[in-house]
């Protein structure tokens, strides 16, 4: 069979209207004769497509990832109460497990905590495990303070045993921690024997 840029364009559209695949692998599997002579013919496979009237993006099988379609991913799981924190998202084996990687491309977002940003939600409402930094800690410890609740380390740990677990990772002792907050150790252990 000799093909003509008119054959391969009717081809196309004839395989189009029956709804069949046509995306590069699929349709080489299929019949490599047309793929190839789409591609010499038009110069790329992707030309033969849309000079056949074919939208590409309809055709390639992985989707066109952009970033409302991330953040209408990211809402939709959210409405449905869907885990959105990162360990879980790339877990899954649908669309947003896809968006959840797509998403981290440089063209689209960055990074998945930016996409979160993109859809209106804080990246550590939905995280696993809240980020820790020594300013984080000292801020939790200080808004502690001045809400009146306890700052011995067994009242923290009962409480908020990432705060306390990061206090120690990151200054080394509780008491570390709660000087770099400006917080007398001494005060808060007097303090809790004087509730006790």
């Amino acid at each position: 069979m000799v093909w003509t840029k008119q054959r391969i364009i009717a081809e196309l559209k004839a395989l189009h209207k029956k709804k069949r695949d046509l995306s590069y692998n699929s349709l080489a599997k299929r019949n490599q004769a047309l793929v190839s002579a789409a591609a010499y013919h038009f110069k790329s496979y992707r030309l033969a497509i849309e000079k056949a009237g074919i939208d590409y993006a309809d055709v390639v099988r992985r989707p066109r990832w952009t970033k409302p379609r991330v953040i209408a991913l990211i809402k939709a799981a959210k409405r449905k109460g869907q885990d959105l924190n990162w360990a879980s998202v790339t877990k899954r084996r649908d669309d947003l497990g896809r968006a959840a990687f797509a998403a981290i491309q440089g063209r689209l977002f960055g990074s998945w905590d930016r996409a979160l940003h993109g859809a209106g939600l804080d990246s550590d409402d939905v995280s696993r495990y809240r980020r820790w930094s020594k300013s984080s800690i000292t801020f939790e410890l200080r808004a502690r303070n001045s809400e009146g609740d306890s700052l011995n380390s067994g009242a923290v740990q009962r409480d908020d045993a990432g705060l306390h677990a990061a206090a120690l990772r990151y200054f080394g002792s509780y008491d570390a921690a709660l000087r770099a907050a400006k917080i007398s150790p001494t005060k808060v252990r007097k303090r809790s024997t004087r509730k006790e």
